[in-house]
């Protein structure tokens, strides 16, 4: 992609059904002027068609639909007219100016397994040479490039990378994973709309979302983390997203130790010392939505959230906040004031007595909302459509790769914090909360 990243992200927010009609008309106006922006957006929307089979209703690599008070799911908006609008305009210029000059040989495909493509004319074999600056989109299986260096790339459709050097490529949609194991393919870089994941050695797989949500994943040895304010090394066994927009809002979930003091790799353990700490009196929480499992021997109230502990053993309802089984539900943290807000974690914690496998209501999925303001906005009406701010998205089995139930920490952690400087500044906070998880603390940190 070579459109700037504003406006991927427009391009972005347009094909996950969350922009505006002002954003719509934005972006053909933006359009109609740059023929780049045109051939990019084209790209994303031939590849978004295909991802609903692949990854879900809403072609969401989060997988994640929030629910209103009745308990209906918001549906993907798409302004029909304008999407025509859209795609007409982008189509039927597509192909002006993209004779490109000879570019240079640095990869070859490799496997080729149940590949389809974007192109339908395309006929791509093994040994099939790439060349840098080609683009490669990739509606279904999984297709393998051998990169001169040695590195090893493998797509997964649906998916759209750009060829840049023979050590780097440009990541728009989809997943790929890399193994670079040679000398010559140190420091192998995947670029995506938001970050650069640096190999350091040896394995990694990327994923980027159709709304550019990037997600990094380290299998073997280290990557560094760049073009999000500082850079982070992360090690095997760790994965973090990264947000679209200004902010770069960065989400870590790890697993903790499965003891009452709730150790975790690097995210520290629940706090008294938080700005929404109940006994400082700056924060009030609430259920705006729901109801929680409020029977004998189920959930104790949702100020168990910001009493500064989490739960003191594996299945401990009393010592937990969780909603019914359907449709959950939404809580809402009042902060007294707007204050800049620096890090936000959230604390799970649930295991079976008998049942070891038994670890669902340990997962943790939720989207998380901000509103500086002082006036509470319509909680009527889905936050995407009122004035809510959206901070992250968490789907904990997505983060670790839940194919088992055993796969699934019985205890867990998520630290939601900014590349560089704070979150933003925000009186209000809401988590839009699928059920039936076992909460045990929520933390703010920040200041006035």
């Amino acid at each position: 992609m070579k459109s700037n990243d504003e406006h991927m992200d427009l391009v972005g927010r347009y094909l996950s059904g969350q922009a505006t009609q002002a954003e719509a008309e934005k972006l053909e106006k933006l359009m109609v002027e740059d023929p780049q922006l045109r051939a990019d957006f084209l790209a994303c929307a031939r590849v978004d068609a295909a991802l609903p089979g692949a990854v879900g209703e809403k072609g969401d690599l989060v997988a994640f639909a929030p629910v209103d008070s009745a308990g209906f799911q918001w549906r993907r908006w798409l302004p029909t007219a304008a999407a025509a609008a859209l795609l007409i305009l982008a189509g039927g210029l597509w192909w002006k100016g993209d004779q490109a000059p000879k570019r240079q040989l640095i990869a070859q495909f490799g496997e080729l397994v149940d590949c389809r493509w974007v192109d339908a004319s395309a006929r791509v074999q093994s040994e099939d040479a790439i060349a840098s600056g080609q683009r490669i989109e990739l509606s279904a299986g999984m297709a393998e490039v051998l990169f001169k260096t040695g590195a090893r790339l493998n797509l997964i459709g649906p998916a759209i990378v750009e060829m840049r050097t023979e050590n780097s490529v440009f990541l728009t949609l989809g997943e790929v994973r890399l193994v670079a194991e040679t000398p010559e393919s140190k420091g192998f870089t995947v670029v995506t709309p938001n970050s650069k994941f640096v190999d350091i050695s040896t394995a990694f797989t990327a994923t980027v979302s159709p709304d550019g949500l990037s997600r990094l994943e380290v299998t073997e040895g280290e990557v560094d983390v760049e073009g999000i304010g500082t850079s982070s090394r992360l090690k095997a066994g760790e994965t973090l997203y990264v947000e679209p927009g200004g902010r770069r809002i960065i989400t870590r979930i790890e697993p903790g130790d499965g003891t009452a003091e709730f150790r975790f790799p690097t995210i520290p353990p629940p706090s008294r010392e938080d700005f929404a700490d109940q006994a400082l009196g700056n924060a009030t929480i609430r259920v705006a939505h729901g109801e929680l499992q409020v029977e004998p021997k189920r959930s104790g109230p949702v100020s168990n959230l910001v009493d500064g502990a989490g739960q003191s053993k594996q299945d401990s309802p009393r010592e937990s906040a969780f909603f019914k089984s359907s449709p959950g539900g939404s809580i809402l943290m009042d902060l007294g004031r707007a204050i800049s807000i620096s890090r936000i974690n959230s604390y799970s914690w649930h295991q079976h007595r008998e049942i070891e496998e038994h670890r669902e209501r340990a997962r943790q999925r939720f989207v998380l909302y901000g509103y500086a303001g002082d006036k509470l906005p319509n909680l009527d009406l889905p936050p995407e459509e009122s004035e809510w701010t959206r901070i992250a998205r968490v789907n904990s089995d997505r983060f670790f790769r839940v194919n088992e139930r055993l796969d699934r920490p019985a205890q867990q952690a998520c630290s939601i914090s900014a590349a560089q400087g704070i979150i933003g500044r925000f009186r209000y906070l809401l988590w839009e909360v699928r059920p039936s998880t076992f909460y045990g603390e929520i933390d703010v940190f920040g200041s006035p």
